[in-house]
């Protein structure tokens, strides 16, 4: 947190040390990346990702898409149009944010990407992705369901309520990501504690809390949720055998 010398973000421990939400997958040889946030480019690079074969946009807030530029060295390396999925009203509004995308320039110039409106699933190789419709204060935004290599993942970041419709799509889940900002409630987020009511309702096989503020010391988190909801941190790999 800017100008704050609480003891997390004085930390150095590295499990406190809490760049913005991003999900990459690999899944049936496909390259999913879920936002590009501000720290897109250094997460990319600290984390060694050289490839991605499609980008899906829960929302077209700040904190999820302002790194969304650095796409471009992907669509230079790779040669191609990198397909961008996300709700119509996200779509809409990424036109307009980077309205500069496939303008007539090279691929090392600007980002050169497809966008696509999406309101069902989507194939992406023999990968699934389903939208997950969930409240975001007044907002309906998206989470995704992703399904491949017979395992069934659910990305949820920015929520503070998930319709029945939504609920029924979260059965079977290897992995279940879901938004638990701070400990307080809050407008438009899950705070921690109901978070954690929603995650034992899905009964994943794995939960994972995200969108952590500095609020919560990790191992501190870790201790209070026991076994049943993973506390993760940067760089944190799911290998799902």
């Amino acid at each position: 947190m800017i100008g704050c010398d609480c003891a997390v973000c004085t930390s150095k421990d590295l499990k406190n040390k809490r760049r913005r939400c991003s999900l990459y997958i690999v899944t049936e040889g496909q390259h999913i990346i879920i936002d590009t946030p501000p720290d897109f480019r250094e997460q990319v690079l600290t984390f060694s990702i050289n490839e991605i074969n499609a980008a899906f946009i829960t929302h077209p807030h700040a904190d999820h898409i302002m790194g969304f530029d650095d796409i471009r060295r992907f669509s230079a390396l790779q040669k191609q149009h990198i397909p961008v999925y996300g709700s119509p009203q996200t779509i809409k509004m990424m036109r307009t944010i980077f309205h500069y995308v496939d303008k007539g320039y090279n691929f090392q110039s600007v980002p050169r990407v497809q966008f696509k409106e999406q309101q069902q699933t989507v194939s992406v190789g023999n990968v699934q992705i389903t939208p997950l419709p969930v409240h975001h204060g007044q907002d309906i935004i998206y989470g995704y369901l992703v399904s491949g290599d017979n395992k069934r993942l659910a990305y949820i970041p920015d929520c503070n309520g998930i319709p029945n419709t939504t609920m029924k799509l979260l059965t079977d889940l290897d992995v279940m990501i879901l938004d638990g900002l701070r400990p307080e409630p809050h407008p438009t987020h899950f705070c921690t504690r109901e978070s954690c009511e929603q995650l034992k309702i899905i009964n994943a096989k794995q939960s994972f809390i995200t969108h952590l503020t500095h609020n919560w010391d990790h191992h501190e988190l870790q201790k209070i949720l026991g076994d049943s909801v993973t506390v993760p941190w940067d760089g944190l790999k799911i290998k799902l055998l």
